[in-house]
């Protein structure tokens, strides 16, 4: 993920017209570019594919990183991948950027920490209806068993209980519009049903592994009809056993 600093031409440079745009939201202390190989298979298949280079190690709070991700979706320059994250440009800046370069009904992919990121947003960033959904991979929803084990705040916010936790499950409208995918065990969550979602469409992949199964090729495959649809709901994804 050090290796891999400016995203590939192709995220946003081969893209068909029908295919929904995604951004990619990585976990705790992952850079975006841990990413890259579901990204990869992602653009090959023609979704336009944002990343957030704003969120960086994501070890900020939650809320913080999910404002980090409005101000991309508000300003988004699809020229390599590289995009506007100042939030202190005004109001007339922000409405030409929305004007030529406007992203609409797009997709969150993440990770982890991603996916509690991604539903903060959809809970309370959403109002203009900009995100359709998110598929969340191994994403901590009712907190991880580690989280107090870990002398860093911005991980100790993945705890159960936690205040963020807790604003989280209380959202419940939005479960709907989350794919829930995660690993028969989880090594870094431990909590049980952690990742099951109420009202989700929860998917339980026979992978063992935090990462090991945000690579698991199968997984990836799933991530893509996900994708499609929360595109078209009357799609359905496969489970995977």
């Amino acid at each position: 993920m050090y290796r891999h600093r400016t995203p590939p031409k192709h995220y946003l440079g081969s893209t068909l017209p029908d295919k929904t745009a995604v951004i990619i939201l990585p976990g705790f202390l992952e850079k975006w570019g841990f990413m890259k190989p579901l990204a990869d298979r992602i653009s090959r298949h023609g979704h336009p594919t944002y990343i957030v280079p704003g969120l960086g190690h994501n070890v900020t709070d939650i809320p913080s990183a999910a404002k980090t991700v409005r101000i991309l979706i508000l300003q988004a320059v699809p020229q390599l991948g590289q995009y506007v994250s100042d939030d202190r440009a005004g109001a007339h800046a922000i409405r030409s950027l929305l004007e030529k370069f406007d992203i609409k009904q797009a997709v969150f992919v993440a990770h982890s920490k991603g996916g509690l990121i991604g539903k903060y947003y959809l809970a309370h960033l959403n109002s203009d209806k900009r995100i359709s959904g998110m598929v969340a991979v191994a994403t901590p929803f009712s907190g991880s068993a580690l989280a107090r084990l870990v002398p860093h705040a911005s991980f100790r916010e993945l705890a159960a209980g936690h205040d963020i936790i807790s604003d989280l499950q209380a959202h419940r409208d939005v479960n709907r519009q989350i794919v829930s995918i995660f690993p028969k065990f989880d090594n870094h969550i431990l909590t049980k049903d952690a990742s099951w979602l109420e009202g989700a469409n929860n998917i339980q992949v026979d992978v063992s592994g935090h990462h090991k199964v945000l690579f698991d090729k199968r997984v990836q495959q799933l991530v893509l009809e996900s994708i499609a649809q929360l595109s078209s709901p009357s799609a359905s994804p496969k489970t995977l056993t």
